[in-house]
């Protein structure tokens, strides 16, 4: 009776470990599918995007991005300029993101035919290097993607900014890097002239109360100035006495001139940079402000 007893406590032990094997495993597998969910299928998750160095995008040509000081550079004509840090940053993080979608084929001899044999993206780190190709788009912002040398296509989202242009300079002027810090402003156009200071939280122009929304916006617009292109030769520019704006941010005074190119065009000199920024008449347009655009 009680070898029975003995046999039967054991089987119970026995069950209860089994049982709780399984619910471990279970529990195991689940927290892997919670947070390692993707790991096959997603096959860059787990790179780090500080550790990129480097980038190379082939559409119709390389273009070589490299990070230099913690910054991102290219060149054009053999001119090193500051990159487009925000493309490059959604271009890494839509790789690192890249998940595999339908399998559309594994025949390398169909690469051709879905586009996806040269066009391609190659990031470099830690002395290695991956290449994904991006072929034809599939509708919305799906694409045929291919990984290195393996022959399996499937369908994947989130490139389309990688080819939009071969472009990569960073064409933002960055005449204000905190708008906040920006204590006054001066505009000259036309031989009108309007000062606006910060005094405490409130902009005034003389004695009169500028409207802060207005200003914000102004500071705004100049932040995020952009040029359609940036020269480096030195240019003639026209004798007529430009459009020019000065600020100080902080304990830094900075300014910039505008000088009228074509109706379509001012070619801009700042003080912060040595590049010479082509810009849209229409965004230059948009900063010849005076006191009544600021008051009333």
């Amino acid at each position: 009776m009680k070898r029975n007893k003995k046999r039967l406590i054991q089987l119970v032990v026995v069950l209860f470990i089994a049982f709780a094997l399984i619910i471990i495993k279970n529990q195991s597998a689940g927290w892997r599918t919670k947070f390692l969910p993707q790991k096959l299928n997603q096959p860059f998750l787990l790179l780090k995007k500080e550790e990129i160095t480097e980038m190379l995008i082939t559409k119709d040509k390389t273009t070589s991005l490299y990070k230099k000081g913690g910054l991102w550079f290219t060149k054009k004509d053999n001119n090193e300029f500051r990159a487009d840090e925000e493309r490059i940053n959604k271009i890494i993080e839509s790789l690192i993101n890249l998940k595999k979608g339908d399998t559309i084929s594994s025949n390398k001899n169909k690469h051709k035919d879905l586009g996806i044999d040269k066009q391609k993206i190659e990031i470099k780190m830690s002395g290695k290097s991956y290449v994904i190709y991006i072929g034809n788009s599939t509708g919305l912002s799906n694409n045929y993607v291919r990984i290195g040398d393996e022959n399996e296509v499937f369908v994947s989202s989130g490139f389309e900014e990688a080819f939009t242009s071969d472009d990569y300079r960073d064409l933002l002027v960055h005449l204000i890097n905190a708008e906040t810090k920006v204590i006054s402003i001066e505009i000259n156009f036309d031989d009108k002239k309007t000062v606006l200071s910060k005094k405490g939280n409130d902009w005034k122009i003389g004695d009169k109360s500028a409207k802060k929304d207005r200003v914000d916006f102004f500071l705004n617009d100049l932040k995020t100035l952009k040029a359609n292109d940036i020269l480096v030769k030195e240019t003639n520019f026209p004798t007529v006495i430009p459009t020019s704006i000065t600020i100080k941010e902080g304990a830094q005074e900075k300014s910039i001139d505008f000088y009228l190119q074509d109706e379509n065009n001012y070619l801009a000199k700042t003080s912060v940079s040595e590049f010479i920024y082509q810009i849209p008449a229409a965004y230059v347009a948009s900063l010849k402000k005076e006191e009544k655009d600021f008051v009333e």
